[in-house]
């Protein structure tokens, strides 16, 4: 071919991109988009659903001050933030125990029992005396008002832990036994 020639294309043909490609490009474009824009979407929305049982929640601020739901956000239950677990959604007459932390939710009008979502080890700042009072998770030390020394699911019994238990006890910084018979939980805590 000399370089006076010149390269000719077919009559139907256009140079650049094939239809093919042209799809892919526009498919993977969408995709794009989609994941950038939809995914902090769906987050928000997943955020501003009522609270389930098995749900954990976060006080917005330290303690909660009135026990609202609006106080409160649903977040995983591995936050170290996560110091309630939504037990069950109690009737009009509200949670059958009063061991249950509670709170109104604002969609159903319907109380939310709430337990501690604690594991051995955790530390708790308590406002107030449990249950009434609200209660945030802290790293251990002279911020905690008690930690959790044992967690038993299954069983509903002060006696798990220990015969000093006083059950009717509402000074947090003293051994305690948070009974909770729905589904059936005690959990152990002492003072720090």
């Amino acid at each position: 071919m000399s370089t006076q020639e010149q390269h000719v294309h077919p009559p139907n043909a256009s140079p650049g991109l094939s239809r093919q490609t042209k799809m892919w490009l526009v498919f993977s474009s969408a995709v794009v988009l989609l994941v950038v824009v939809g995914v902090p979407v769906v987050g928000l929305l997943a955020t501003d659903r009522s609270p389930q049982p098995g749900d954990c929640l976060e006080a917005k601020e330290r303690g909660g001050k009135t026990g609202k739901a609006s106080e409160f956000r649903i977040v995983s239950c591995t936050e170290p933030s996560a110091a309630y677990k939504v037990a069950l959604m109690g009737g009009r007459l509200g949670c059958d125990s009063n061991t249950y932390g509670s709170t109104s939710t604002g969609r159903t009008s319907r109380e939310l029992c709430l337990t501690l979502n604690a594991k051995v080890g955790d530390c708790f700042y308590q406002e107030v005396g449990f249950p009434t009072g609200k209660v945030t998770k802290v790293q251990c030390g002279p911020l905690a008002t008690y930690r959790v020394t044992a967690v038993v699911p299954g069983k509903a019994d002060h006696a798990v832990c220990g015969p000093d238990i006083n059950p009717l006890e509402s000074d947090p910084t003293r051994p305690l036994a948070l009974v909770y018979p729905k589904p059936p939980l005690t959990i152990c805590t002492a003072g720090t």
